[in-house]
């Protein structure tokens, strides 16, 4: 399945061949409505980072939550996270504290490490905290025990 921005890059390439457009100008067709929508949930989630950081295209905070509220909706828990940071700072939406506290508890209920370690230290109970440290340090090592490789680590 071909993403939007090759599709994209292709109909500007066409048009440009063809005479139809400058190169100072993105033949219309070619501009997605929604950014993402038809990408999958890792696809998705880098196309957003890349909207968030301006890596390779022009930055557009909006844009990049459309692409992680759609990598997230596909249970991808670094875009929840993500998007928990974004939403809590209105960063591409509107600041929404109690959304940003439900995209990190996604994200923590996926075990993702990065999510547990900022719920414990938000966590007033010491010894929950504790929990959610020791949660996040046994996510952390099947993280590196995934990216060793079945020869390391094991």
């Amino acid at each position: 399945m071909m993403g939007w921005r090759r599709r994209a890059g292709l109909a500007l390439l066409l048009a440009l061949l063809a005479g139809g457009a400058s190169a100072g100008e993105l033949p219309a067709a070619s501009v997605p409505d929604q950014p993402c929508a038809r990408d999958d949930g890792p696809s998705a989630l880098r196309t957003g980072l890349a909207y968030r950081n301006g890596d390779g295209i022009g930055r557009d905070a909006a844009a990049a939550v459309a692409c992680l509220e759609r990598a997230a909706a596909q249970s991808v828990p670094q875009a929840m996270f993500i998007l928990s940071h974004m939403v809590e700072e209105g960063e591409g939406s509107a600041r929404d504290p109690a959304a940003a506290r439900r995209w990190l508890q996604r994200a923590a209920d996926l075990d993702y490490p990065e999510a547990l370690q900022e719920q414990a230290m938000l966590e007033a109970d010491p010894r929950r905290a504790a929990e959610l440290l020791r949660e996040a340090a046994h996510a952390l090592r099947h993280r590196a025990q995934e990216h060793a490789g079945p020869a390391q680590g094991r």
